[in-house]
């Protein structure tokens, strides 16, 4: 299983250790790929942080990365080298050579994920490791920030003793299960951690399923990924959606925040959709170790 790697803006990056974001989306590299990469100037070039009105600099004092295992439920594509590049963006290794970029969906970061800060002088430091969705993001020496809602539109989730729950899946063959309230009778052995979340651990084989609820629709001619939903002041519904179609000018036509590189959102009216279409992804793997 590959490991990884996205350069965050700051924006993302403060996000995380002070509000504990567990998402992820965009142009990603193979950490192997750039492993010569070791200072933000290398960086720079590395993951193509360069295009015009980028909050990245190629002589800042540091920059911040966010590495994370390639597991089975993440959705990428890949975006340099072939005919199905899907952004101006293009990564660059030494001497100039195209280094393999992929854009991979909205989703929640897996379990084991950490953030490195990279320094002009080579020198890097862990900031924070996202140790599963139960315990969300540990920041190096403080305190967690309390976990944001859970999202059942995002990130992996496994069915419990009847139950549905968020879930990450751990090295060891456990499946960790988090909960934003304390589970109903029948569901003991749950702990609350300093996220504010819920926590049990529990073997693969007590696991009914595990799955990805991934709900797709289109917002006019925009087609879309709903990653959240709720009901504003007005009762009326809202979801929070994350455009899969690659189309910027498009997308910006229609006001949708550039929130990184090639990854637009919005919050729109439910009402307002078509096509909504949801699936359940189950990869091979987690069939199997669930049959």
């Amino acid at each position: 299983m590959p490991l990884m790697q996205k350069a965050v803006t700051p924006a993302i990056s403060a996000a995380i250790l002070e509000d504990g974001h567990d998402r992820v989306s965009g142009f990603v590299l193979r950490a192997e790929d750039v492993s010569f990469a070791t200072s933000v100037e290398l960086l720079h070039e590395a993951h193509g942080l360069g295009l015009p009105g980028s909050p990245f600099r190629a002589d800042a004092p540091w920059v911040d990365v966010l590495r994370f295992p390639s597991s089975g439920q993440l959705r990428f594509e890949e975006a340099v080298g072939g005919p199905d590049e899907v952004s101006r963006v293009r990564a660059g290794g030494p001497h100039g050579q195209d280094v393999p970029q992929f854009w991979v969906m909205h989703t929640r970061v897996p379990a084991g994920s950490e953030l490195v800060r990279v320094r002009a002088d080579g020198t890097s430091t862990p900031l924070a490791r996202f140790a599963d969705v139960g315990h969300g993001w540990q920041p190096v020496g403080g305190e967690p920030a309390l976990a944001p809602s859970l999202s059942r539109f995002v990130g992996l989730m496994a069915r419990w003793r009847g139950a549905h729950l968020a879930a990450d899946t751990l090295p060891d063959g456990g499946v960790v299960l988090a909960s934003e309230s304390e589970p109903e009778p029948g569901l003991e052995g749950f702990t609350r951690t300093a996220a504010g979340r819920w926590r049990r651990e529990v073997p693969r084989a007590e696991v009914e399923e595990l799955f990805e609820l991934v709900v797709m629709a289109a917002w006019g001619p925009l087609p879309v990924r709903v990653v959240d939903q709720w009901t504003d002041e007005d009762g009326e519904q809202v979801a929070r959606v994350s455009c899969v179609g690659h189309d910027a000018d498009l997308a910006e036509s229609l006001g949708l925040e550039e929130v990184d590189a090639d990854v637009y959102e919005a919050n729109v009216r439910m009402g307002a959709l078509q096509d909504v279409t949801p699936a359940r992804l189950v990869p091979d793997d987690w069939a199997s170790a669930t049959a």
